[in-house]
């Protein structure tokens, strides 16, 4: 019971940070909160969230920032399998190799969103799509830390 409290809660901020809005210039520098939170929960705790729950997240980031209805529920859903499937060699990477592995599943959350809203007409070609993921992976190793010393104060397993 109080472990699912913990994962709500941390769901919430995660979908709050994602709800921030940030000035035009700056909005590349925005970082993937709610992936990076399923990211985490799913390396250390694989059996008890996965794809439905990040399937279930991805559409509140649909909601919440109104784009095309089942995009971040799509990549999320394809990113949560890649990391249920490697979870175990992803534990035994150093943080900066998890990073680069962050990197890359958020890179293709943003090729994915850019080739939906480019497909409907609403993107130009920039390689800035990449910028998230970049701030998202350097954003990795704190979070880590963060979310794995709420899951030892609370004795999440």
């Amino acid at each position: 019971m109080k472990s699912s409290f913990v994962f709500i809660l941390t769901f919430i901020v995660a979908l709050m940070l994602e709800g921030l809005t940030f000035p035009a210039e700056f909005i590349w520098f925005r970082p993937e909160w709610a992936l990076l939170v399923v990211l985490y929960w799913v390396i250390a705790l694989p059996l008890r969230v996965g794809v439905g729950v990040a399937w279930f997240l991805g559409l509140l980031v649909d909601l919440l920032q109104g784009g095309v209805m089942g995009q971040h529920s799509l990549t999320y859903v394809l990113i949560t399998f890649m990391c249920v499937v490697l979870y175990k060699r992803l534990r035994m990477y150093r943080r900066w190799q998890q990073a680069l592995f962050v990197f890359l599943l958020v890179s293709i959350n943003q090729l994915v969103g850019f080739w939906l809203d480019h497909y409907t007409g609403d993107a130009e070609p920039t390689l800035m799509i990449f910028m998230p993921a970049i701030v998202t992976a350097l954003l990795w190793p704190w979070c880590f830390i963060i979310l794995r010393s709420v899951r030892r104060i609370y004795s999440i397993r």
